[in-house]
């Protein structure tokens, strides 16, 4: 825009703001916006220039003794200026007062002045005037008022001869004046009619087409705001680290918001049920509650209320659906269920396709999550399932070397629980307790690897029977070390027969070097060991056991957990499965 067309739109806004309050302001575009342009413009020129133009007026009457036609054209033109910045009243009304005291003028000086004043060109200005003010059908009005008007001046101009006008001066050319003033007004009226017509047709289409760029918008506003929604809803739905109940409830929670429905609900039904549960509502009142499953022929149902009333299968949900209530169902599969989502959705609320397919969305997504749950599920059963028949198969591998008289019996089970609860107080957790478990089961799996002339020998080894004795650790980690999940119980089985002061075997480890599982199996080991009757000598009493052990701390023994293992004994050596002493009271009975 230029700097001159950027001056006068500024001007014509501040006249605007001065003249229409805002509330009755057209908008930029509008046929009102261009009526009140023309009003603002020409009054503020008429305001700015009337003055050059009425007192010369004012004083030609004053000469010709038409005074009283003078003092009248002041203050026509005075009232003119009040309506015109009169802001307090209407716009409409003063427009409406401002055409008409215009057009009174007009009649006026061409009455008073004839052909010698410009009387036919202001009644040509206020017909434009009336015209703008008007609606198309008043144009009859203009038309009707202006054919009245010049009959009565016809009469005059025949009639009233001695009324001393300057109308007289048209002469013979009276007629012609008059219907060429008559033609005029109609060819200005449809002219102007035309014009405000194709203007406003024009303005009509430019703001249907521009309702339609705005609905795009907001389509396209509400599916990104929706596909944001989904995308966030996905990953949450994928965060394990919620519970199940959690993320539904997230999921639900979302969808309601995002629809702004009245209720939601979620059900779930084995593959075959008629009925399914309530998992998942708005309402606390429908959980746990089952529902017969909603017959639908195609991706979703939607039922109104009164459609729903005649229905003898209704679900909860169905129930609660109220006049101006809309009913929403759609099914959903898993691995080996039914999901069934309920909605009571606004009748008011125009359901879009963007609505549609967010909720279709959103069924894949509960559809994968409770896929993924059940399947999350199954896998951890048949882990659990695969790591009981581990566990059994170590146990057995314990009962083994027990039958095969490499331990003493009950040792590994003994020995085991000691380590558990020696683990509890040092706070293990539970994955380190139960590779500590299994190492414990097959600390001494390496001496199925040794000679039975070595294991059952009763007097001393010699230097060559030691040195095949100590190579059991390693025996027992190449047995188990290529099996995955025994992997991690290795520093047990490898480990078990370091010391604290370094002077173990098979590395030498001494200190925190030593793994921290086979610091407390050597604890629990000797224990066990001290306890129980062997065929080189017999069992220890309970100050015996504590005396030793206190004597081969830093030597043999982690000095914090020897100090936390001998705080409680009798809490160590309970059995962890049904809290008695895991020890006959006759073995006890010379302790203590």
């Amino acid at each position: 825009m230029s700097k001159q067309g950027l001056f006068q739109h500024k001007l014509f806004s501040q006249l605007r703001d001065f003249m229409i309050r805002h509330e009755e302001q057209g908008r930029t575009g509008s046929i009102l916006f261009w009526r009140q342009y023309i009003f603002v413009m020409l009054m503020s020129t008429i305001t700015l220039l009337g003055p050059f133009v009425l007192i010369p007026s004012a004083r030609l009457f004053i000469e010709e003794d038409m005074a009283a036609v003078g003092i009248a054209t002041v203050i026509i033109f005075l009232a003119m200026v009040f309506f015109a910045f009169a802001r307090n009243i209407r716009y409409r009304i003063r427009f409406t007062v401002i055409a008409w005291i215009f057009y009174g003028m007009s009649i006026l000086v061409f009455t008073f002045t004839g052909p010698k004043g410009s009387g036919l060109a202001y009644i040509a200005c206020s017909c434009i005037l009336l015209q703008l003010y008007t609606e198309k059908p008043n144009s009859r009005l203009i038309l009707s008022v202006n054919i009245l008007v010049y009959i009565a001046l016809s009469f005059l101009f025949y009639l009233g001869k001695d009324l001393n006008l300057n109308l007289h001066a048209f002469g013979k050319y009276w007629p012609i004046i008059v219907s060429n003033s008559l033609i005029v007004t109609i060819f200005i009226i449809q002219m102007q009619s035309l014009i405000l017509k194709g203007m406003d047709r024009r303005f009509r289409k430019a703001e249907f087409v521009n309702g339609q760029l705005v609905e795009a918008q907001q389509m396209n506003v509400r599916q990104i705001e929706l596909l944001n929604s989904l995308r966030q809803s996905g990953v949450l739905m994928m965060d394990t680290r919620l519970s199940l109940e959690e993320r539904l409830n997230m999921s639900l929670t979302t969808i309601q918001k995002k629809l702004n429905a009245c209720a939601i609900g979620l059900s779930l039904a084995q593959r075959g049920s008629d009925t399914a549960l309530c998992i998942s509502s708005s309402s606390e009142k429908l959980l746990e509650r089952r529902i017969p499953i909603p017959e639908i022929t195609g991706p979703y149902l939607i039922l109104s209320s009164e459609e729903i009333r005649s229905r003898d299968d209704q679900t909860d949900l169905m129930k609660i659906t109220g006049p101006g209530q809309i009913y929403f169902a759609g099914h959903f599969f898993t691995t080996q269920s039914i999901g069934v989502l309920e909605i009571i959705l606004l009748q008011d609320d125009d359901i879009c396709s963007c609505c549609l397919n967010f909720i279709q969305t959103s069924l894949f997504q509960l559809s994968a999550t409770l896929t993924n749950d059940q399947l999350i599920k199954g896998i951890k059963q048949s882990r659990d399932i695969l790591e009981a028949s581990y566990d059994e198969v170590l146990q057995a591998w314990a009962r083994i070397l027990e039958l095969r008289d490499i331990e003493t019996k009950g040792h590994s089970t003994r020995v085991v629980n000691l380590c558990l609860n020696l683990a509890d107080k040092a706070g293990l957790s539970e994955d380190e307790k139960l590779q500590l478990q299994r190492g414990a089961f097959l600390h001494d799996i390496g001496k199925l690897g040794i000679p039975d002339s070595i294991l059952k020998k009763e007097g001393p080894l010699s230097d060559e029977e030691w040195a095949l004795m100590r190579r059991h650790p390693e025996i027992g980690r190449d047995s188990v070390g290529n099996i995955p999940f025994l992997r991690p119980a290795v520093p047990v089985i490898y480990h078990h027969h370091e010391r604290w002061d370094g002077k173990g075997y098979p590395e030498g480890l001494g200190g925190h070097d030593i793994p921290l599982a086979a610091r407390i199996f050597m604890i629990a080991d000797v224990y066990d060991a001290l306890i129980s009757d062997r065929p080189y000598r017999k069992a220890m009493s309970r100050e015996e056991i504590v005396k030793y052990m206190i004597s081969e701390r830093e030597v043999f023994f982690d000095p914090e957990l020897l100090d936390l293992f001998l705080e409680d004994v009798d809490s160590m050596v309970r059995d962890r499965a049904n809290d008695e002493i895991l020890f006959s009271s006759k073995l006890f009975s010379d302790i203590g």
